[in-house]
């Protein structure tokens, strides 16, 4: 009987300790949670981000991108998220606008050019208008003759007049005198084959009295002054 409440005595002694020794645990546990990390196996966490398609997405702004820089445009993807496509931009000079101005008529030699200076010149040139009376063989305006008349200040035909030409393709210079009565006073022509150009000026004292004037010899358009027919006018 002894030994049994001997046996009861150490059990509950027993209890006693565990209850303490658990008390005593639990305690240090509670107060050093970190103690812990032995017994939690370590794991890692993947955040993971869900994006979601809407039917009708909002307006968004977009800026001009600069020349020769890709610019980004998002497009859905058959995962529903979105992909970026680059378009390439392609910078070059522009492209012209309009029809292209048309290219400038051939310049023809005009009988008297309009910037033709007189000054320090005996003698002026003029352009003259076709005349039956005064043109080579009745014509007008004959093709193949430089033709005029040498006049005063009041219009009278001065014969005996020296006319110098050359023929620019040649370069040959020749001399030719203005007419008298019978012939109209003044007037003076040499040969002229179509399509020639000539230099022509008036000579005085064996000095140069004018300008010198390029005339073609060509056919007469039907207007405006005589092509071939060259005038000088006393100054």
């Amino acid at each position: 009987m002894q030994d049994r409440y001997y046996i009861i005595a150490i059990v509950v002694i027993l209890a006693i300790c565990c209850l303490g020794g658990y008390v005593a645990v639990s305690g240090y546990l509670n107060s050093n949670p970190s103690s812990l990390g032995f017994l939690t196996p370590s794991t890692s966490v993947t955040s993971v981000v869900v994006v979601v398609n809407t039917d009708t997405p909002g307006p968004v702004k977009s800026a001009t991108p600069a020349l020769g820089a890709p610019t980004a445009a998002p497009v859905p993807s058959s995962l529903g998220a979105f992909q970026t496509i680059a378009a390439e931009t392609t910078q070059g000079p522009p492209t012209p606008t309009g029809a292209r101005p048309a290219a400038p008529p051939t310049a023809t030699p005009a009988a008297v050019p309009a910037t033709a200076s007189c000054a320090g010149f005996a003698f002026c040139p003029k352009g003259g208008p076709p005349d039956y009376t005064l043109g080579v063989g009745g014509d007008p305006c004959r093709a193949n003759y430089i033709w005029g008349r040498v006049t005063d200040k009041n219009g009278n035909g001065l014969p005996n007049i020296t006319i110098r030409y050359k023929l620019i393709s040649t370069g040959d210079v020749t001399d030719a005198q203005t007419k008298s009565p019978p012939d109209p006073a003044g007037i003076y022509n040499f040969p002229a084959p179509p399509g020639s150009v000539w230099q022509v000026w008036v000579m005085a004292s064996g000095n140069q009295a004018s300008p010198q004037v390029t005339v073609m010899a060509q056919a007469y358009g039907g207007a405006g002054n005589c092509p071939t027919r060259l005038d000088f006018v006393q100054q």
